[in-house]
């Protein structure tokens, strides 16, 4: 499953930013803080990702910016907040996959419509998802798949919640493994992966930024990357392709997000921070190197709103073919 990403930033973008930072070129300040609401728990890859946006877009926009973590249900708690918040520019979301794009797919109703109630700000990053497992576990990708043909639904696998690209990614897995595994929902990948490191859940889809550190300290065992090649930010793990599970992929991608009716001026404010942000050298290659993401900036607001739009015209009807429909 590839998809194609918007104009990476390039190293022209990347210099001027940082010059533009270090020589303190700022817009207007403002004392009200902006908040970037969070659907995934604290420790989240991301919930990491928003932690630095806020950071250097509060620098670039002379004004507070502070992450609110607002877990659950997928992701819809978070972004109904958002959809409900008022549209002044003060509150916006960081958003994913999971939101935008799963949970459509998943859930018969949402308190909230992503075409009419929402307006996508900017793209900030794709990355291919990681598929860690327990160190008590299967060591490979083969081993594994042979242990659940031989024990089908006993093997079970945590996620951020039902809906979430962790879920899904997890069904979509298991469908082209041709095995049954058992889904463990949590209020953020998070809590997952502290379950898988206690041994009480078998794999985990995950962010390499978050499941990496975890493998170093010898609390996880990462099995198997998505991509077409293995990823520079963890060169020594093979792909599922070269694992022999070929035509099978995981990735999620993030945005920020605001309520439909946030004022033009104020998407622009948002949208320009949120590119010069990404364009300094520091967290872009942060994003590149640690996190093994593919920055997806700069982008309008219009390109990022058709990101969407491709994105679940993609994923909804295979979403719906596997039948997960809660009311």
């Amino acid at each position: 499953m590839k998809h194609s990403s918007p104009l990476c930033v390039s190293r022209r973008a990347v210099v001027m930013a940082s010059a533009m930072l270090a020589t303190g070129v700022r817009a207007q300040g403002n004392s009200r803080p902006v908040r970037i609401i969070v659907a995934f728990a604290a420790g989240s890859g991301n919930d990491l990702t928003a932690r630095d946006l806020a950071r250097y877009m509060a620098e670039i926009l002379n004004q507070p910016v502070i992450v609110e973590n607002r877990p659950g249900a997928g992701g819809s708690i978070g972004t109904e907040a958002v959809a409900r918040a008022a549209p002044d520019g003060l509150t916006i979301g960081l958003g994913t996959s999971s939101q935008l794009v799963m949970n459509v797919g998943v859930y018969k109703t949402l308190p909230f419509d992503v075409d009419k109630d929402l307006r996508l700000v900017g793209l900030v990053s794709s990355r291919g998802m990681v598929l860690a497992g327990k160190m008590a576990g299967p060591q490979t990708l083969k081993a594994l798949i042979a242990e659940a043909k031989a024990r089908p639904n006993q093997l079970s696998y945590g996620s951020a919640g039902m809906g979430s690209i962790s879920h899904i990614v997890g069904e979509a897995f298991a469908k082209a493994a041709d095995i049954k595994i058992n889904h463990v929902p949590y209020k953020g990948n998070s809590l997952a992966m502290g379950d898988l490191a206690g041994g009480h859940v078998d794999m985990v889809f995950d962010a390499l930024s978050s499941s990496q550190p975890l493998a170093r300290q010898g609390r996880a065992r990462l099995i198997a990357m998505s991509g077409a090649r293995r990823n520079p930010a963890a060169p020594d793990l093979a792909t599922f392709a070269e694992q022999g599970l070929s035509g099978y992929e995981a990735y999620t991608w993030n945005c920020l997000f605001a309520p439909i009716h946030t004022p033009a001026d104020a998407m622009e404010r948002l949208n320009g921070a949120l590119n010069k942000a990404l364009a300094v050298t520091k967290l872009h290659d942060r994003l590149v190197n640690e996190f093994g993401s593919e920055v997806l900036a700069p982008s309008t607001p219009a390109q990022a709103d058709a990101f969407g739009r491709r994105e679940r015209e993609r994923w909804v009807p295979f979403i719906r073919s596997l039948k997960l429909a809660e009311s």
